[in-house]
């Protein structure tokens, strides 16, 4: 017998239902356990549509869903005549909707892949298009760039006069920046000389005598020496700190 248990009274009559069989334990006792296919070949007897549902048992057990298919698993009309017969008690109509579900699930993945599969086909082809579109678009903006440079007349660089002026100009101004840099030599050399005229020696107060005049002799040298350059007439004029101390 074909067909689903309905498990509860409030389930409606639709369409498709052919009939409603009030079941009762004696016209549908428990079934007896399931005992291993022996291949009698009773169910491909009985079959209305001629398949093989002992192959269809087998494939369908071992999830080779493609084999089932080759032996026409979808003409089945699940009309449960094989199960009926079946001297082993297998419930093939069982097996046989499982191995649809299957496939159909299995169908709806693939269709599900092969949309994703071309959307991001599609969306590659329209980064390359973009891509494509963009690299042309700065070609034609590069070859218009090179056609205004070859329309547009070169200018010859200006020149202030002739090569000779130049380079007396370029003489005066060497010149003149080394006599800014003299000059600033003879002003440093002025407030060096300047500042050691204004030096004082510090802590002078209670010496002795003859420190007094070590000191003077050091001053005198000092004011001589700018003006004398070594070894000159004037460094034998002053006498020696030792002679001093002597006197």
């Amino acid at each position: 017998m074909m067909g689903f248990e309905i498990p509860d009274l409030d389930a409606p009559v639709v369409k498709a239902t052919n009939c409603i069989i009030a079941a009762s334990p004696g016209l549908f006792p428990p079934p007896p356990p399931e005992m291993p296919c022996i291949r009698c070949g009773a169910c491909a007897e009985v079959c209305p549509h001629e398949l093989q549902p002992f192959e269809l048992y087998w494939f369908s057990r071992a999830r080779n869903f493609g084999k089932t298919q080759e032996y026409y698993i979808f003409d089945c009309i699940e009309c449960g005549c094989c199960s009926y017969v079946c001297p082993s008690h297998i419930p093939l109509v069982q097996y046989f909707r499982f191995a649809k579900s299957e496939i159909w699930a299995r169908e709806r993945e693939k269709q599900a892949a092969d949309a994703a599969k071309e959307r991001f086909e599609l969306r590659n082809a329209r980064a390359e298009r973009e891509q494509a579109e963009k690299a042309e678009r700065l070609a034609r903006a590069a070859s218009a760039r090179t056609s205004e440079k070859k329309v547009a007349p070169e200018r010859p660089p200006a020149v202030d006069g002739p090569p000779a002026a130049a380079a007396s100009e370029a003489a005066a101004t060497a010149s003149d920046a080394e006599a800014i840099r003299k000059a600033a030599i003879a002003a440093a050399m002025e407030r060096a000389r300047a500042q050691r005229e204004s030096a004082q020696p510090r802590n002078t107060d209670g010496l002795s005598t003859g420190q007094q005049r070590e000191i003077a002799a050091v001053e005198a040298r000092r004011a001589v020496l700018p003006a004398t350059p070594a070894g000159g007439p004037g460094a034998d004029s002053v006498p020696p700190a030792a002679s001093q101390r002597d006197e």
